[in-house]
């Protein structure tokens, strides 16, 4: 127990330095900005609402439905939840767990050690280092994937079916077997897993199914495979039940696009990890020297989207179990069971984890859903300390305990000090002047449009997972939010339904129309966020000129506030109005981003394209014309199906746009037309963009007087993004 205790309060001490904890205000998220905005929300969310689900605060006026990017992460919630009803503040609680995942997986780290018949050393080195991973202080954003201590739960489970060892405990106890001390460890480590994400889930279940073939095939009984199999089904039912629980919670909800967390293949090879990731420095290395070598290394290759270095101990562990590896091969001498084990799990995780891998894989021939491999890297970290752990063990069963102690200890502050930097900590004093100045602009607003209005927010932007233009963060709009307040918020609609959909169709050419359409829909203030504006495109000034001075400002000006009650504007319970406001019919290119070519704004498209309509409404027929112009020197035929029947075909070329007008009935949520271009596609001088055609000038009308928007147009304008 003193060992424990050492490596769990070592643990916390070193995380606590890695963040500068004393000078984190409570009252505020632990890290902002980014990711970190993005969890922020959910915490208020579980504070406000009960859980992360539906909020009614956001996504005004039809709200945000969280089953379209659901949280699986159903463990780390329920522990939140916990902490939220004995502690006072929005952001206390998961801001608490986050610190608590160090002294946590300090724990765990440990005690797996310990399973596997690792000295007390051993373990204390193995928490301590995987507990302060490299960029673990940086994790904040992705608080669930931030708790590390899953991680030894996760390889507990595989490193006792790849043993052979039973999970449950003996028959003929005096306590019966299912409530044995190893049944209940058991079930709570299956548990935790399956309710910890999916990440955990899938990087553990491939480990699982390796583990329980190659304890069959390596001299085991069909009892082991079967072992491995039902605790992969035990995972498995874990994550189902979340799953399910979203599912229901998309019943009524009315799709228009595409949704969220829709991934693609490619994906996998962008988010995968590479070796020279693992052995490098990490990116915020305290040394500048052992920094600039990564950043230079970086900067010349394609880097990795995530931090997956091992750290220097980790490196040591894992470069000493392959090359043991390699001379028990090269040799022929039988190996040792242990290291066999971890050699062999520590190569399938890498080939998971490398750009080309496994993941890559499994994204193209079963599902591309888990893309970001380069996390595979902690299950790595794990298995190589286990290496530097047996070896440690040696040594005090060679020299005793005093040496291995001060060696172990020697380890642990090398390993501490080479995997963090508290230079990088986040900066809690301009977070609390943030949000300090967040609050005064909410409050102000509040006083001036009174409790329950609705803000309309500016630059629209789709939800989740977008990049913010200029200067802006994509999830910058959820900092009122946080701020705490009776207002209610237009942003983090989920992208692809009838609540999103209809932001992007606003008319914002005359402001008139705009502050009345606003009205009707409920709304009583619009918010610009300065930062997603170019000096061009923000519209400050021209709000002012029309509407008068702002309601409300944040003390840096980022975030300015116009009351809409003072526009003039005459929509509210204008129930008409608000109908065509909810419900227009948006039509968009699916193309690469849209921009301006030669003074023309429009959008490449390649060889297969699309033109989405999105119809919130009833059915209704929509015309579209837009104009193609071919790319290089090859005269092109465009054509455009609904993948039954051709509704267009032309002719075009580089040397002038043609004409294209087609004519489709547009069913309620959303109608997807394919675009076929001819001739060979174009690849471009840099990058990897391949193109025929340009497209642009893209206009819409729709029968029975509805309103009918082309996002091209909308996109031009600087107000909504695509």
């Amino acid at each position: 127990m003193p060992w424990l205790a050492a490596t769990v309060l070592v643990a916390f001490a070193v995380g606590a330095w890695s963040l500068r904890l004393w000078e984190w205000d409570p009252r505020n998220p632990i890290a902002l900005g980014w990711d970190h905005t993005q969890i922020s929300m959910q915490l208020k969310d579980i504070h406000d609402h009960g859980w992360y689900w539906r909020n009614p605060d956001l996504g005004f006026p039809l709200g945000q439905d969280g089953s379209f990017f659901p949280e699986l992460n159903v463990i780390h919630m329920l522990a939140i939840k916990a902490l939220d009803l004995v502690m006072p503040g929005t952001f206390t609680a998961g801001s608490v767990y986050f610190v608590l995942s160090f002294p946590l997986t300090g724990a765990t780290g440990y005690l797996l050690a310990r399973s596997q018949g690792l000295s007390r050393a051993a373990g204390f080195v193995l928490g301590v280092l995987l507990a302060n991973a490299p960029g673990h202080a940086e994790r904040f954003g992705h608080l669930y994937l931030a708790q590390y201590w899953v991680v030894p739960v996760a390889l507990w489970l595989v490193l006792e079916v790849a043993r052979g060892r039973a999970l449950l405990s003996p028959a003929g106890a005096t306590v019966p077997r299912w409530r044995g001390g190893r049944t209940l460890v058991t079930v709570a480590a299956v548990v935790v897993v399956g309710l910890s994400g999916v990440y955990y889930v899938a990087f553990t279940l491939v480990l699982l199914l390796v583990a329980a073939l190659g304890r069959r095939f390596g001299g085991g009984t069909p009892a082991d495979l079967l072992r491995g199999l039902a605790v992969m089904a035990g995972i498995v039912v874990g994550i189902a039940l979340p799953l399910a629980a979203a599912r229901l919670g998309l019943r009524g909800d009315l799709v228009t696009g595409r949704v969220p967390a829709q991934r693609n293949p490619a994906e996998s090879e962008l988010y995968a990890g590479k070796l020279m990731d693992l052995v490098l420095p990490w990116p915020d290395h305290r040394v500048p020297g052992l920094e600039y070598l990564t950043f230079a290394y970086r900067s010349a290759t394609r880097a990795t989207v995530e931090t997956s270095a091992l750290g220097v101990v980790g490196t040591a562990g894992m470069v000493g179990l392959a090359v043991l590896g390699l001379l028990v091969l090269v040799s022929g001498r039988r190996p040792d069971p242990e290291h066999a084990r971890w050699s062999g799990l520590m190569l399938v995780s890498f080939l998971l984890y490398t750009v080309g891998g496994l993941g890559s894989f499994i994204a193209v021939f079963a599902t591309p859903q888990v893309r970001t491999w380069s996390r595979m890297s902690l299950y790595i970290l794990v298995l190589a300390l286990l290496a530097v752990g047996a070896w440690l063990t040696r040594l005090e069963r060679r020299r005793g305990v005093l040496t291995a102690g001060v060696v172990a200890v020697a380890l642990v502050v090398v390993g501490s000090l080479d995997q963090t930097n508290p230079a990088v900590a986040p900066d809690h004093r301009a977070i609390a002047r943030e949000m300090d100045g967040l609050r005064a602009y909410t409050s102000a607003l509040q006083q001036r449009v009174g409790a329950g209005c609705g803000v309309f927010q500016v630059p629209v932007l789709p939800y989740p997972e977008t990049l913010g233009p200029q200067r802006m963060e994509g999830y910058d709009q959820l900092k009122p939010y946080l701020a705490g307040s009776d207002l209610r918020f237009s942003v983090a609609a989920m992208r692809g339904t009838a609540a999103s959909e209809w932001m992007s169709a606003v008319d914002t050419r005359d402001l008139d129309t705009l502050a009345a359409d606003l009205r009707s829909a409920g709304f009583c203030a619009l918010e610009v966020d300065t930062e997603g504006f170019s000096a061009a495109q923000d519209p400050s000034q021209e709000l002012t000129a029309a509407w008068g001075e702002p309601a409300a400002r944040t003390p840096d000006g980022t975030f300015v506030a116009w009351d809409l009650r003072e526009a003039g504007a005459a929509g509210e319970g204008d129930a008409a109005r608000r109908a065509q406001v909810l419900a227009p019919v948006l039509v968009t290119v699916g193309g690469y981003e849209p921009e301006r070519v030669g003074g023309t704004f429009g959008q490449y498209v390649g060889p297969l394209g699309g033109i989405s309509v999105a119809n919130p409404g009833a059915p209704v027929r929509v015309t579209v014309t837009v104009s193609v112009r071919g790319v290089g020197d090859a005269e092109r035929e465009v054509t455009v199906s609904d993948g039954a029947t051709e509704l267009a075909r032309v002719t075009t070329s580089a040397a002038a746009a043609t004409p294209l007008t087609l004519t489709v009935e547009a069913r309620r949520g959303a109608t997807d037309l394919t675009v076929r271009v001819s001739g060979p596609a174009e690849k471009e001088g840099t990058g990897d963009r391949v193109t025929t055609a340009f497209l642009s000038d893209l206009r819409v009308t729709a029968d029975d007087g509805r309103r009918a928007v082309s996002l091209l147009d909308q996109v031009e304008t600087g107000w909504v993004l695509p």
